[in-house]
Parts: structure tokens; sequence; C-alpha cells
């Protein structure tokens, strides 16, 4: 039996590519909704603040990661989900719409848009 019979790469794409995007819109709806409306949120906020370790407004690859997993710690959207599954890169390169190789609050916000 090869590793591929064990892992189905397609129907782990089919799962994780879904996974990824809820992740980041769930992401988007908890920075762009007001802090006082949830704590959630709020807790969201903090952790964006906290990843951005450069205080440039603006989340790189490696603050993303972090950004991730301090939501996961916390148990908020499916950050956990990222982590388990490892899919740190896919989260990043959706959340990253203009391909600038950072992602800011406004990237992530853009997200939750219809």
């Amino acid at each position: 039996m090869t590793i591929s019979d064990r892992f189905p790469v397609r129907a782990i794409s089919k799962t994780i590519t879904p996974l990824v995007a809820t992740a980041v819109t769930l992401a988007a709806l908890i920075l762009t909704t007001s802090a006082n409306a949830d704590p959630q949120r709020a807790q969201a906020q903090a952790h964006f603040k906290a990843a951005d370790a450069d205080r440039n407004g603006q989340l790189s690859v490696a603050e993303f990661k972090t950004f991730i997993d301090l939501n996961a710690d916390h148990n908020l959207g499916r950050a956990s989900s990222i982590r388990r599954f490892g899919v740190y890169t896919q989260a990043f390169k959706k959340a990253d719409a203009n391909g600038d190789g950072v992602v800011s609050k406004e990237e992530i916000a853009a997200q939750a848009r219809p």
C-alpha cells in the first residue's frame, strides 16, 4: 500500500480548500465587526496586533502563522483546523488577495464582503 492509497491527495485537497476559505472568511468577520460587539472579535483583533511584530499593520507569512496560532490557542474560528492540517501557506495565499506577500486587515476584511 502506497502513501497515496492511505492518504488520497485529491480527497484531502477537497477538504482543505473549503476549510481555508472558511477560516479566512471567519477571520475577516472577526476583524471587521466592532470589537465591542463580541469578545471573540476583540480577542482576534488583539491577536492581529500581537502577531504584527514590526507594527506595520500587515502580517508577513511568519506573523500570519502567529496570528493563526494565537486564534487556535483560544479556539477562535477555524484556526485550530489550519494549524492541525498545517495549511498556513494556503490560508496565507487566500488572504493575500493582491499577492504582495503580506496580509492587511483590509485584505482580511475584503474576504467577508459579498
